[in-house]
């Protein structure tokens, strides 16, 4: 019974140019959290030989950061940071006797150094070089996404989605390898994205079984050209769900509290002990190969599952989540019943008659609602008029050199910046803000007719601050 695991990463852009990691917490958290112990289980699981493959859903904005020095000597800064915290509290704890807090602090001491050594000696601090490698020998099998992980129905225009999906494509090619899979941050579809799939040679898309109009998943889109993949929603509401799936457990770490320190508790927070909340894990994954394998008895031989995993919640809600991970694939590898492949083989069984046609987001009973609060219309309203501005200005300048090509592709940074996910789920953190400021400025500049010393500053300090995407069309991001 083959399954097959996407695990979506995503972080936002946070990169800050200075000597020191200032707001670049979150960033640096989710790394350590996530995406080396991501690292460490899948080379534990090829180093002992198991087939074990999974599909990678990564962001080309957290690719980029990643690759970036400057992170990564900020990385190795905060790590630093945080191993002196842990030294400080475990002298407190032991001079005041606390056992129990010592222990704690000893554990996150050991864990933070073993990160530390594992970043700059197995890995070489090129974490993105690490993915790659996975890449080669099959253990993941990368998907395009767009580059900042935007949510493709919210853009304004089709061709702000072409530009999303054809940079995206580019830097996940350039950085691991070229994708056959379209995945959707939120999976959520828009009508139009299946002629760009099918310009840029994608051959599948994972979409969510709720935007299915008529015909059923798996289904061709276009007959032998472009299939929609459905996911499984109810086994993976397991994995996120703090109410109603595992992370609420009351033994996990508490994510409400920095320290960790404390465990969920069952009606108030009570100490955490890793080696039991560890050992739950274990139980936990036991429970979703058991609930994996019911799911697929009721269904047709040879069905393939596709099990979404949002990896952002680790960093942020479920520090237990990669032990989790390693014991359900560990199972998974080791059960006869279950063997792990990726998405795109279900394309081999897929018969020319199974089709499928999907609804537009604003045809669902709720469309997009969860990105459309009334907190998030200053944002929208915001976003829309830049974009709309942007098309109107490469109209006037459609093929520029000198000065105004860099201004225009670098207003064009800004705006993909500004159109992260991340704004939209949470807009009341206001870096969507500090990137529309930013992209007024450049505006202004790209209508001059030559650029002072005081406009080349700010032109090179806007730079600095967000140098992602070195290679960028911003003819792209226009009205074609």
């Amino acid at each position: 019974m083959p399954v097959a695991f996407v695990i979506e990463v995503h972080t936002p852009y946070v990169r800050h140019p200075g000597r020191h990691p200032i707001g670049e917490e979150h960033l640096h958290a989710f790394t350590a959290q996530m995406l080396i112990p991501l690292l460490d289980l899948l080379g534990e699981l090829q180093r002992h030989h198991l087939p074990v493959t999974i599909a990678l859903a990564c962001s080309p904005i957290a690719l980029e950061q990643w690759r970036d020095r400057v992170v990564s000597k900020h990385f190795e800064q905060w790590l630093e940071q945080k191993i002196a915290r842990h030294q400080a509290e475990l002298a407190r704890f032991e001079a005041e006797g606390n056992r129990h807090g010592a222990y704690l602090a000893r554990f996150y001491l050991d864990w933070d150094r073993q990160t530390l050594r594992t970043f700059n000696t197995r890995y070489q601090r090129n974490l993105a070089g690490r993915l790659h490698e996975l890449v080669i020998t099959e253990v993941i099998t990368p998907l395009c996404l767009p580059a900042s992980h935007a949510i493709l129905p919210l853009l304004s225009r089709e061709s702000l989605v072409r530009a999303q999906l054809e940079h995206g494509l580019l830097y996940i090619s350039r950085h691991l390898k070229r994708p056959e899979g379209l995945w959707l941050p939120g999976c959520a579809w828009r009508p139009g994205i299946e002629q760009i799939a099918l310009d840029l040679d994608l051959r599948y898309v994972i979409v969510d079984p709720a935007y299915v109009r008529t015909g059923q998943l798996p289904g061709w889109i276009i007959p032998r050209r472009l299939a929609a993949i459905g996911v499984e929603s109810d086994l993976s509401r397991q994995i996120w769900s703090t109410e109603l799936g595992y992370p609420g457990d009351p033994l996990y770490r508490n994510a409400a509290d920095p320290t960790g320190y404390t465990a969920n508790g069952i009606d108030a927070p009570q100490p955490y002990d890793p080696y039991d909340a560890l050992r739950r894990a274990q139980e936990h994954a036991n429970h979703f190969v058991e609930q994996l394998l019911y799911r697929l008895n009721q269904l047709p031989a040879d069905t393939t599952i596709v099990v979404p995993i949002d990896a952002r919640w680790w960093g942020s809600c479920w520090f237990e989540g990669p032990t989790w991970l390693q014991a359900v694939l560990t199972r998974c590898a080791t059960d006869s019943r279950l063997s792990l492949t990726q998405p795109g083989t279900i394309l081999a069984s897929l018969r020319t008659s199974e089709t499928v046609a999907l609804h537009a987001d604003s045809q669902l009973p709720h469309p997009l609602s969860r990105w459309q609060s009334p907190s998030a219309q200053r944002y929208w309203q915001a976003l829309h008029d830049a974009e709309h501005r942007f098309a109107d200005l490469i109209a006037h300048y459609p093929a520029v050199e000198g000065f105004r090509e860099r201004v225009l592709t670098q207003a064009a940074r800004e705006l993909l910046l500004a159109e992260q996910s991340d704004w939209a789920e949470d807009p009341q953190e206001l870096g969507w803000q500090r990137h529309l400021d930013r992209f007024e400025q450049l505006f202004a500049l790209a209508r001059q007719e030559s650029l002072s010393a005081t406009d080349l500053f700010t032109l090179e300090q806007i730079e600095t601050h967000d140098a992602i995407f070195p290679v960028l069309n911003y003819r792209l991001f226009g009205k074609g």
